[in-house]
């Protein structure tokens, strides 16, 4: 038998025969060519349906010869597996009502050939008559067919039987009603060992409560009464269950626990696509290994440095390992077990390799915000618009910065007129010429910062053209010569500026040269005068400079402002980009601009202790003078010429410390909610999961890492599945939900032998063989294995695997 599965199994477990005619269908002449004198009758039926696993279950009764006899033609044509079963008539009783009886098909296990024997004995007496406890029904009780499957002492799977597929029809399980038919369960696993345990009786009722109608598989049979017309249904040809499984009684054990497994009609489980591994080549210690693999998922397990990881970079060429030691680490190891891996993954074969680093760095990234990985840039469509952003806020504080120093510079002036105590006098006026003040030059600082941005707008202007010329070119002419216009209407404006600088150097030249030539009248002037007459010329340039002061001041007390310490956004801070069940969002690293944002700029650029007098400076009239600002500044104390320039520099640097933050989120946690590490665990293996463009082979190395248990049951082992179906999966993993919850394809199982030499055993959950069942090495190699693997096997009704 296949170790892994290869294809579905086609299965048939509700056939009846010649036997039922002795106790439920009394008086059916077709059935009576229905017994072993006719199995190849049933045979030809069977290979013309492809069934590959079968069993009769006939009513209230079991013919043990007959089942031997077709028994014994398992691998004849396409069937490969056949059961027993037993299709039970089963009163329920709920509190005070009248019992309904139901049909239970039972299906055995038959690996204990010597307990099959005693079915018959335990469900009919000698006389071969049931051995009914519901008499007025002809039925067991629930207590009763707990005690005959009690007695039988076989693993069993019960599936109710439906035939008026939702209708209520007598015997069926939805003539319960309404009500109770929702809280049934169609198929279900019991236990021998339990069974056999009177303090866990059978309750079935315990079988069927709490379980909605549409998470429970439906196995379709074909009930059929008539092995020369099979299926023999009246509505013509039926659609049979097709499982997951290896046909055995173990894999539709591992089917009915897993509802994945289970479809109808011809269907296909794997991925078609070429780009995958049919086997692992390998030898060790010069014994060889050709393990087949899966194209669904593959599970790699074993003993903690026993070379797992070494196995998938081998298998890759090593291709992702970035340090060269752990590729020399590699081959010490295979040199001293004597390992060569034989199977390569081509390049253009692979979807994706995560190792442990990878995984965790990847993780850490998306909850940072900044991920490198190109994987999911595809995805962020429309960002937030940094740039905009940043210059919205530095106008914002240099209005801000204006505010403060508008009031402060006014404060300035003032504390240096009072410094200064002039006694009016009455000097007659001196008979010679008094040289007192002189004009001053025009800054070309404002002009110079306008030039310079304008250049700088022109340059970008120019740069947008050719970056986006495929953009340029989708909207066509009229784009262009817009461009073009701007660009004219820029070159114009710079002219006007560089004609205006020329009349400011005009006027400097001119107001140096009267300068220099009053300055040397006056030192020609200062030779010929008096005592008395350089006394009045010192108090009138005292005059005049105290003039002059006083009308800096009144003139900064025009110019002082308030500024609110209001802020608009000018554009979104968070630019949402659905894609299907996810939200890919841009957002700034800032997370907000608004108000206390801005106030905790404030408190990175000066002490926090007197904040509160600096922000009330910039929103009202203040005694704040400019030493008491630098005094505030953080760090080192600007100097008092330099102050609000070095000011605006220090806000300016912490709003260009704002950049573009990406996470990934979905409907239910919302756009503005902060995802945890494990959230984006989940949210990174649910996109892989949806990736469908790429083929190729997805290798992993331990999935389970920073994701809590709680989320890998609920989230990650259905995004696993879902990414089975599209690609290959070759993963490395030391938790039990990974191999047994997630139900994979093909378990890879290392582990040293008694002799120290490393062995390598594989097959799919229910794979066993003389030397090994995989769900006991599964049991005995992983942490937590054996709790694991026994809630799985257990009714998966009543807890929750």
């Amino acid at each position: 038998m296949n170790r892994i599965v290869t294809k579905s199994t086609r299965i048939d477990l509700h056939i009846h025969s010649a036997a039922s005619t002795a106790t439920k269908d009394k008086g059916k002449k077709e059935l009576a060519d229905c017994d072993k004198g006719h199995v190849d009758v049933l045979l030809r039926g069977l290979e013309a349906h492809g069934i590959n696993m079968c069993a009769i279950v006939d009513h209230d009764c079991f013919d043990k010869d007959l089942y031997f006899a077709l028994k014994e033609r398992e691998g004849d044509g396409c069937l490969s597996k056949v059961l027993p079963g037993v299709e039970f008539s089963v009163s329920i009783r709920a509190g005070g009502e009248e019992p309904t009886v139901i049909h239970i098909v039972v299906i055995f296990d038959d690996r204990r050939p010597e307990l099959i024997d005693g079915i018959a004995r335990a469900v009919c007496d000698e006389h071969g008559k049931p051995r009914y406890d519901d008499l007025d029904n002809g039925a067991f009780t629930e207590d009763g067919f707990a005690k005959i499957l009690r007695d039988i002492g076989l693993n069993a799977v019960l599936i109710g039987h439906e035939k008026s597929a939702g209708q209520e029809a007598k015997r069926d399980v939805s003539s319960l009603g309404a009500d109770r038919a929702n809280e049934v369960i169609l198929t279900e696993f019991v236990d021998a060992v339990e069974i056999r345990n009177k303090r866990r009786e059978l309750d079935i009722k315990r079988l069927i409560e709490a379980y909605p109608k549409d998470a429970v598989p439906f196995v379709v049979g074909s009930d059929c009464h008539d092995w020369a017309a099979y299926p023999g249904t009246e509505g013509g040809e039926i659609s049979f269950s097709s499982l997951k499984c290896l046909p055995t009684f173990e894999g539709l054990l591992m089917a009915i626990t897993d509802l994945s497994r289970i479809k109808v009609g011809d269907c296909s489980f794997f991925s078609t696509s070429s780009s995958k591994l049919s086997s692992l080549e390998l030898s060790i210690d010069g014994k060889d290994f050709d393990i087949p693999l899966s194209p669904g998922i593959n599970a790699i397990i074993g003993d903690n440095s026993i070379g797992k990881s070494m196995m998938i970079h081998r298998l890759t060429g090593c291709r992702h390992v970035g340090d060269s030691k752990l590729v020399d680490g590699y081959e010490a190891y295979c040199a001293k077990e004597g390992i060569s891996i034989d199977t390569l993954l081509p390049v253009a074969a692979e979807f994706k390799f995560d190792d442990q680093d990878s995984v965790r760095k990847t993780l850490e990234e998306l909850h940072s915000g900044q991920s490198q990985n190109d994987y999911f840039g595809k995805y962020f469509q429309s960002h937030v618009d940094v740039g905009s952003i940043k210059e919205s806020l530095k106008r914002f504080f240099d209005e801000c910065v204006v505010a403060l120093e508008s009031k402060a510079r006014f404060n300035d002036a003032r504390c240096r007129l009072d410094k200064h105590e002039v006694v009016l006098r009455d000097l007659p006026k001196s008979e010679m010429l008094t040289i007192s003040q002189f004009s001053k030059t025009i800054s070309f600082e404002d002009i110079d910062n306008l030039g310079s941005k304008l250049l700088s707008c022109r340059g970008d202007l120019a740069n947008a053209r050719t970056d986006h010329s495929k953009l340029f070119k989708e909207m066509g002419l009229e784009a262009a010569e817009a461009h073009a216009d701007a660009m004219e209407a820029m070159g114009r404006l710079l002219k006007l500026i560089a004609k205006h600088r020329l009349v400011y150097e005009r006027d400097n030249a001119k107001t140096r040269a009267v300068k220099d030539a009053a300055s040397e009248e006056r030192r020609v002037l200062s030779k010929r005068k008096t005592d008395e007459q350089k006394t009045i010329d010192d108090y009138s340039a005292t005059l005049d400079d105290v003039s002059e002061k006083i009308a800096s001041a009144v003139l900064l007390a025009a110019k002082r402002c308030d500024r609110k310490l209001e802020y608009a956004v000018p554009v979104d801070v968070r630019v949402p980009n659905p894609m299907g069940k996810f939200i890919f969002v841009s957002e700034l690293t800032s997370g907000r601009t608004d108000v206390d944002y801005c106030n905790e700029v404030f408190g990175e650029v000066f002490n926090k202790p007197k904040l509160w007098q600096l922000l009330d400076g910039i929103q009202h009239e203040t005694s704040l003078i400019t030493e008491d600002i630098a005094e505030m500044v953080t760090g080192s104390k600007p100097s008092l010429t330099t102050c609000y320039k070095e000011i605006r520099e220090k806000l300016h640097a912490v709003v260009d410390c704002i950049s573009e933050r990406r996470k990934i989120t979905n409907k239910s946690i919302g756009i503005d909610a902060e995802p945890s590490p494990g959230l984006y665990g989940t949210l990174y293996f649910d996109l892989l999961a949806e990736e469908d463009a790429k083929m190729g082979v997805y290798v992993i190395d331990q999935p389970e890492d920073q994701i809590s248990q709680v989320a890998i049951k609920k989230h990650v082992l259905g995004a696993f599945k879902r990414m089975s179906a599209n690609r290959q999966v070759l993963m490395i993993t030391h938790n039990p939900l990974f191999v047994v919850n997630l139900d994979v394809d093909n378990v890879i199982v290392l582990a040293r032998g008694e002799d120290g030499k490393i062995d390598v055993k594989s097959g799919a959950l229910e794979y066993e063989c003389d030397d090994y069942k995989v769900l006991d090495l599964v049991a005995k190699t992983v942490e937590g294995g054996a709790d694991v693997v026994r809630k799985r096997l257990k009714r998966y009704g009543s807890e929750g695997i």
